[in-house]
């Protein structure tokens, strides 16, 4: 998703109506497929108003709220933006990312990779399941 040829692809996939534009109709399409999936599995959702700020934010597009190809394109976070829209695992990754950089803590956001993003949801995924072996061990330990 982040070689030219994957952008220009990419942008006609999310460009649901056709129009050469990437609209906020367009969006909230993928949106509330995300959203829908991230309430089924117990996560917590960003507004779709907070989505389109971050995303007039990286893209700075001519008309706010909706993009062409070319100004994705020269948008160095085209990749996040793909992939918040299109894969609910990256955006959950994403997003405490960009949460963390919100909160000033030491994070590359702009250099985010495929594997960045796998260690962080391997990381949360790891954690989660020692928090739950060790209220399994303190529910069996006899007092």
């Amino acid at each position: 998703k982040q070689s030219p040829a994957a952008v220009r692809y990419w942008f006609h996939v999310l460009d649901c109506d056709g129009d050469g534009l990437v609209s906020t109709a367009d969006m909230r399409f993928f949106y509330e497929e995300l959203q829908e999936r991230l309430t089924l599995m117990g996560e917590e959702c960003v507004p779709f108003t907070e989505l389109l700020n971050e995303f007039n934010d990286m893209i700075s597009p001519a008309l706010p709220s909706r993009f062409s190809s070319s100004e994705l394109r020269r948008c160095q976070l085209s990749y996040n933006v793909i992939s918040a829209l299109t894969n609910v695992r990256k955006f959950i990754a994403w997003e405490g990312l960009s949460c963390a950089k919100a909160a000033g803590r030491d994070c590359a956001l702009r250099d985010t990779s495929d594997w960045d993003l796998f260690t962080d949801r391997e990381y949360r995924r790891l954690a989660e399941s020692d928090e739950g072996e060790d209220q399994e061990e303190d529910e069996q330990s006899p007092m």
